[in-house]
């Protein structure tokens, strides 16, 4: 499965980040649907052709059932990236199309999207994406430095972004130490890397985490960091807590930790500022109940919507962990 679509546009932007510990039935300031943007562009091993996944807002109070779902799904729409010289126009393709052909066949693309788990007979999935992309003869030149522009119109509405794919700073070394109890727990480990950061440079990383036959899932809670505590510092080591899909069962015990025996991938992504403060936000706010807990105003890079339009450029980093 190469590579996880994150769907916070179900999630964020259905405003129904958090929980109260009472409840509460706000007041309804829901005006009208906005554009949800979530779309990238990649740079790295097994890269996806840029994407958008397009849906419109909701108010959190509402139904959240399969159908309520898909029918955020913004279609039709008119979605085109350009390079700064040669521009390409996105094409819709939703898996229930390929399901009327082939339910297994549909599936099996949806896993290799990172949307295992999500039935395509129950969810409607859509995503706008280069198609040429795929078959290798895209007008767009897909290189690190350069930035990339996306308009989107639907209906009446549109909106606008840009990103920017930036310069790649990696792991020096990828490793794994006993669990803290050890040899009492045996069975679990900790990942840990080694990175050296340019000094004088302001370097903003997304990371994400692959476990054996799983998507890539993105670090819970925080996923990204800049480099404020390690600018300039060699070999400064950072542990490496495993990513999990936010619908999957949560354990304290395990949480984080990876088994021995396992295979690991870690994948670290380079991403600009505009990027960084859309992820840095979203989690906090999430992490801090959203909007009935301590209110952060969740950044967007998107003019005219909401959402985020981010460049990734990532290496992946594989450790076998002995048993």
């Amino acid at each position: 499965m190469r590579n996880q679509l994150p769907i916070f546009a179900l999630l964020l932007l259905l405003l129904g980040l958090g929980a109260c510990e009472e409840e509460y039935t706000p007041e309804d300031v829901f005006d009208e649907p906005q554009l949800v943007v979530e779309g990238y562009v990649e740079y790295g091993p097994g890269a996806l052709p840029p994407y958008v996944i397009l849906t419109q807002s909701s108010p959190y109070i509402g139904d959240l059932s399969p159908d309520r779902l898909a029918e955020l799904f913004v279609h039709d729409a008119d979605v085109r990236v350009s390079d700064g010289e040669n521009e390409v126009q996105l094409t819709e393709f939703c898996l229930g199309d390929l399901a009327a052909l082939d339910t297994a066949v549909a599936q099996t693309v949806a896993e290799f999207l990172g949307l295992g788990g999500i039935s395509v007979t129950e969810l409607e999935y859509c995503i706008y994406i280069d198609i040429f992309g795929f078959l290798n003869f895209s007008p767009l030149e897909i290189e690190p430095g350069r930035s990339y522009s996306l308009v989107v119109r639907a209906g009446e509405d549109s909106v606008s972004a840009v990103t920017t794919l930036a310069p790649l700073v990696g792991f020096d070394s990828l490793y794994y130490v006993d669990h803290p109890d050890y040899p009492e727990n045996d069975s679990l480990v900790e990942l840990r890397a080694s990175v050296t950061d340019p000094a004088g440079e302001e370097n903003y990383y997304r990371v994400f985490t692959k476990r054996n036959e799983e998507p890539f899932y993105p670090l819970l809670g925080q996923s990204v960091t800049d480099d404020k505590i390690f600018d300039g510092r060699v070999g400064f080591e950072i542990p490496v807590q495993r990513g999990q899909s936010f619908v999957s069962e949560f354990d304290l015990e395990t949480a984080g930790y990876y088994w021995r025996g396992d295979t690991a991938v870690v994948r670290v992504s380079n991403i600009d500022y505009p990027h960084f403060r859309f992820w840095q936000t979203f989690e906090y706010s999430s992490g801090s109940q959203g909007p009935f807990g301590n209110y952060v105003r969740i950044e967007s890079n998107i003019q005219g919507g909401l959402g985020v339009w981010g460049g990734l450029h990532y290496e992946d980093y594989e450790l076998i962990i002995p048993r």
